[in-house]
This record gives C-alpha cells, structure tokens and sequence, in this order.
C-alpha cells in the first residue's frame, strides 16, 4: 500500500507491452487521454506512449507496440512531495508507482491543478474564519514592513479598519508596535506590554523564517483594559472581603451566620470559643438539626427566621466541652433589595461570667450578713487560733489527727459533750486545710427552727413559699461552695430532712425550693454532734445510710475532766480576753485557780468561760478569791489541802505531778523567777531549770 492524495482522482487506464495495434488504438479511442502509461506482462511501469506516436508506428508498418515509442516521464511515488511535480513537470499524466514499480494508476496534471486551487482557496478561506474569530487581535507584516494579515480582533483593539490597513506599511500604526524589530532582530518579544490608543495592550511577537531568511513577523496581541479593570476591581473585591472577614474574626462578640434556608454558612473564631465547638461541625448543617440533636437548648437564629424579625434569647451549651455554658444571643435578619429575607446574623455574647460574679455578688452579700451574725453573737475578740488549748497528751494527740485529715477532703464527724470545744476544733482544721482562704459557714441545727432549717440550708426561688423574699435566696450550702460548711449538732436534724442532706452529699447537687434545675456545690462538710448517734439509729431517729456516709473520720474531743492540764491555760486565755473586752485588769488567786482546776466542770469550756466571766464582772475587787468563787464550785471538795491525792502512782511520778503543779501555780501569781525562788526557798538556776524540763510557759512567753 502506498499513501496517495486525491484518490478520487487516480485513473486507471493503461497499455500493455504485448497489446497489439488494434488493441492500443481502441484503449486511446475508449479514453479522452493522448498519453497513457506502458507495463509489461508482470504489471511493472515501463513509461508512457503518445497516440500519436502509436499512429505513426502503425503507418510506418508495425504491427505491435515500438519499443522505442516509450518515453520516460516523471512518476509519483509515496515518499515524493506532490507539490514539487507542478514545480519541475509540465506533461499530462503523471504515472502513480509503488515501490516495486508496479503502476497503480495515474493522476491528470489539469484536473490536480484545479482540485489544488479549489482545496487552497478554501484553507484560504478557513484560515480567514480562523483569525477572525480569535479574541486576540493578529498582524503580519513582510521583510518590508507591509501589512499581509490583519484580523477582526485587531481592527477592534487598534480601532482601524483592515480594508485600510492591509498593503500599508505598519508604520502607519501606533510607533509601539515596533514590529520591525522582530525583522532585524529577528528574534521573538513575549509579554510585552504597551499602551496603544489609550488601551493596554499585551504582544507576543515573532519573525517568521523560510529556508533560512526572515519573510516578515507576526504579532499576536490582546487587550487587556477590561481585565486589568476586572482585575483592579476583582482585587478591591477581595481587600474589602478580607477586611470584612478580619473585622468578623477578630470580633469579641461571637456571630453565627444562616442563609434563609437555615443552613449555617459561617461563624467566627469567638462563636467557636464560646460554644466550644469547631465550625467544621456546624457549618452546612440545618439550624432547626443542630437544635434537635442537643446541642444548645434554644436559638435566637430560628425564632427570627420563623418572625423575621430581631430576636434575643438566653442559650444554654447543653453537649460539648462548654456544656453548662450561659449565653445571650440576638438575631438579626437581612434583607435582599426585592425584601426577601437573605441571611440571619446572630450575635453571641458569653455571660457566664456575668451570670456568676451576680452569683458570687450574691454570695458575698449573704456572707456580710452571716458574719455579722456570727460577730454579734461572739463573745471572744480575738482570733480563733487562741480558743483551742491542747496542752494535755489527749489535746496534742487530737489536735495532731486534725492536722492531718484537714488536707484532705474526707468528711469529718467530730464528737464529745457540748461545750467541749467542737466548734474550735473546727476553726483549727480550717486553718490547716487547703480551703483556708475560702469560707467557713457554720449551722447550729438545733437552733434554727425546724421549718425554716430546709430554706436555710437549701435556698429557695422566687415565689417559692409565702412569705419568700421576692429576689429568692442563696442557701447555705452554696454560700460554702469552695469552702467548708459546718453542721454543728447534726443529731438534731428533722428525720425529713436527712434524706435531702444525703443526697446532697452523695451528689454535690442541690436544688433549691421551688427550684427546676440543679445546683453544683463543691464544699466540705463537717458535722459535730453531743448525741449518741448509733443509739438515735437504734430508736429509728437517725438514718443509718447518713451515719456511715458522714462519719468517714471520726474525732472525738475529751470532756474537760479528762484533760486538766489544760484548764490553767484557758483560764488565763479567757482572763486574758475579758480584761480587754471589759477595759480591766482582774486576776486570780492561786487558791482560786486551784480550785478552778480541781473542779469537773460537767459544762466543759463553756461552763468554765461562763463562770470566769460572770467573775471579773461581779467580783468589785481587782483580785478574785477562793470565797469569791460559786458555791457550787468552792464547797465541791472539803479538802483543803494544797496537793490532792485520788490515787496511789509510783513516788518519782508523784512527786513530778506535786512539783509540776506548784511551780504551775506559782508562775501563775508571780512574775519573776527570782520572787518564785524565794518564795519556794530554792536557787532562782533551780527554777529556771524546771521550768523548763515541765514546760512551763511565763506569762510574756518565758520559760
């Protein structure tokens, strides 16, 4: 197979070597041709043969085909350009050959003249529509500068008609189309840009070369005023949108963006640290899903797309990392120009914050009041690090294991007779605990009225009750929120009651009277009791799931009796705060105080300050005595020996105790070790000696 142009125009007519006379002449007279091809026997192109030479063969006298009537002619083979026979040939057929040299046919030189000129006037004319219908303006000049191409695009763009441009020299356009120097030059100029006839124009330009020399150039151009206004308004565009889009973001204020569908299309950075969620999981979601599948529990966006209206609603976080988190958000609509509603704009402001410095304004209010209370019922002026003595071993050994449990947040049971000095222990594990800098509430259960010890204890709402302030109140477990509550007499709590407090406990949760929703607490709770708890569970009066829940530790607290060594301490402690809160200065005498000790004091600590009180204010002289003393208290024992014996101890610990006692009794009236001496008819070295190994503390802090 051979590739050929123009098959419809391949004839196949030819003469064989062996053809006679008469045969030739009937193949010439059959066709219109005076030329035809020769092949021999096998098919192989021998040449061509005019019928005018066959004629005169056949009059010269032969028979057959003369040999020497074959002419060569120019063939046409596959591998031949066909363009170069109409350049170098000028004969009738041209001979088709494969490259065996077996004929195929032959083409007629006039008729591939005229398929060639209708052929090349319609590529003329394609190529025209080619250039006309490119956006970019198209130009061509030759060696000389002349105007070959000029296309649509470039009449438009260089506003002058082709009909007046095409032969005229492309000198007679704008001098910056400097396409002549692509000529000399002869190399190509992309990107170049220039301002013709007020528009900006973009060129490439290039020469075009033909066997080695430069035939003219070619510009391709585009203008690009309209882009570069598109481009400058594309770009103020943008400018303004980020500017829009930082303003947005770096708003304090959250904003959460709906089209009118309700579908989210955008929300900003603070919308995602108030909510605590990512805008990956809102943005392209419905309004109305995000609110059914719980993630707040109310939307100000849905209520202005239902009204069209501005609406403002309080949210709460109800799912996530912000749950719980209080929000007040307000709804916006906007409006195409045909009045139709286009998107929501909400803005979100956290109020959490607010919501809870009311709450602890709230708090701080109640607690100004409790500690008012708590100031007018004081008797003691000073500190109450000063109220709790622990000199005996069982005070040191109880004060040790307050110590110790008041860093941590077990609860506590303390126990012992009333007056003992619970509330004082109290006070010490507050001081010791890392709750120190938070408040300490105290409740006497057994002083507040059985139905009102619930509102007191829980809060209540507004309107809960008749009689209700009309604000509502804080209870006294949220107002020892991060601090310590303590239950003083916790045996006297109504047996209704209990189960409220243990679930309290149980839950950190309390709700308040008429209240709908729970309250988180964070407190310790301390609870103290004089009662026999296990025997009130006994007799049905005390819950046993409470006992054990709020007697994790037990401290028990020695009745006064049991711990007489400190008895001196806090009668000169109490002595002490009178003499200041009174404007005195009144003392005991050693008599007196003896007599003090020796007594049991079945009331403990308050009996004890009862009584020294009512003392300093009855006694009218400076000095109070044995006969000043009570009855009761003074006739308790008719021995008035200085060292009383109640049971039999080895003599070394005996006399310790006898020799304890007296230096005990003598520092106490004297000041100076040197008066003491003299009085106990010892050396002043001797005194100060045991006081020390005793322990005995001056007045003033000497030993």
């Amino acid at each position: 197979m051979i590739d050929v142009h123009f098959p419809n125009l391949i004839k196949n007519h030819f003469i064989s070597k062996e053809d006679n006379s008469n045969d030739i002449i009937n193949v010439f007279l059959n066709t219109r041709f005076h030329t035809l091809p020769v092949v021999d026997m096998n098919g192989v192109y021998l040449g061509v043969v005019s019928f005018k030479d066959v004629i005169r063969s056949l009059s010269e006298g032969h028979e057959a085909l003369n040999i020497g009537d074959i002419q060569p002619v120019t063939t046409f083979r596959d591998d031949n350009e066909i363009l170069h026979y109409f350049d170098t040939i000028n004969q009738e057929i041209i001979p088709i050959l494969t490259n065996q040299m077996k004929l195929v046919g032959f083409y007629v030189r006039s008729e591939m003249c005229e398929s060639f000129k209708k052929t090349y006037q319609q590529e003329i004319k394609l190529f025209k529509s080619i250039l006309d219908s490119s956006y970019n303006g198209i130009l061509v000049i030759d060696e000389q500068g002349s105007i070959m191409i000029y296309n649509v695009a470039a009449e438009r763009i260089l506003d002058r008609k082709r009909s007046d441009m095409i032969g005229r020299n492309i000198s007679h356009l704008d001098p910056n189309m400097n396409l002549m120097n692509v000529v000399h030059t002869k190399e190509e100029e992309i990107n170049i840009k220039n301002i013709i006839n007020g528009h900006t124009i973009i060129a490439n330009r290039a020469p075009f070369i033909y066997e080695g020399e430069c035939m003219g150039a070619i510009s391709v151009f585009l203008d690009v005023s309209d882009l570069e206004k598109a481009s400058h308004e594309l770009d103020v565009t943008k400018r303004y949108s980020k500017f829009l889009s930082e303003i947005i973001e770096s708003s304090y204020d959250g904003l959460y963006i709906c089209n009118e569908k309700g579908i989210v299309t955008r929300v900003n950075n603070a919308w995602e640290k108030i909510s605590g969620f990512r805008r990956e999981e809102i943005i392209g979601r419905y309004v109305k899903d995000l609110l059914s599948t719980g993630l707040y529990d109310n939307s100000a966006a849905l209520e202005t797309l239902k009204s069209q209206k501005i609406s403002t609603t309080m949210v709460e976080i109800t799912s996530g990392p912000k749950k719980g988190q209080k929000i007040i958000a307000t709804g916006t609509p906007l409006f195409g120009d045909d009045g139709i509603l286009t998107h929501v704009v909400v803005n979100v402001r956290d109020i959490t914050d607010i919501v809870n410095m009311k709450q602890q304004l709230e708090k701080t209010k109640e607690l100004n009041i409790h500690y008012a209370n708590e100031l007018e019922r004081t008797r003691l002026l000073n500190s109450d690090k000063d109220d709790f003595v622990a000199v005996s071993p069982l005070m040191q050994n109880l004060l040790e294991s307050a110590i110790s449990v008041a860093r941590v947040d077990s609860s506590i049971l303390i126990t012992g007779e009333s007056g003992v000095g619970k509330g004082a222990l109290v006070h010490k594990i507050h001081e010791f605990s890392d709750r120190s800098d938070k408040a300490l509430i105290t409740v006497n259960c057994g002083a507040i009225p059985e139905n009102l010890i619930e509102s007191e204890l829980f809060g209540y709402e507004q309107g809960a009750f008749t009689g209700a302030e009309q604000e509502g109140k804080i209870g006294l477990f949220e107002l020892a929120s991060d601090g310590i509550l303590f239950l003083d007499e916790i045996g006297d709590l109504p047996l209704n009651l209990q189960v409220k407090i243990l679930n309290a406990i149980q839950s950190k949760e309390i709700m308040r009277i008429g209240g709908v929703k729970p309250i988180k607490i964070d407190s310790r709770i301390i609870y103290a009791t004089n009662k026999n708890l296990q025997k009130m569970i006994e007799d049905g009066e005390f819950r046993e799931d409470l006992f054990y829940r709020i007697n994790v530790i037990n401290l028990y607290v020695p009745p006064l009796r049991d711990r007489k060594e400190d008895i001196p301490k806090l009668i000169y402690s109490i002595i002490n705060k009178l003499n200041k809160k009174y404007n005195i200065n009144k003392s005991l005498t050693i008599e007196a105080e003896e007599r003090l000790i020796q007594y049991n004091w079945p009331g403990n600590i308050r009996q004890l300050q009862n009584t020294i009180e009512r003392l300093m204010i009855l006694t009218k002289e400076d000095v109070i005595d044995l006969y000043h003393l009570p009855a009761n208290i003074k006739g308790e024992n008719d021995v008035t020996d200085a060292v009383r014996v109640t049971q039999i101890l080895p003599l070394k610990e005996a006399t310790e105790q006898t020799e304890k006692k007296i230096l005990q009794l003598a520092v106490n009236k004297y000041k100076s070790t040197r008066k003491i001496a003299k009085i106990l008819d010892v050396n002043q070295s001797t005194i100060v000696r045991k006081l020390k190994s005793y322990n005995i503390v001056q007045d003033g802090g000497k030993q």
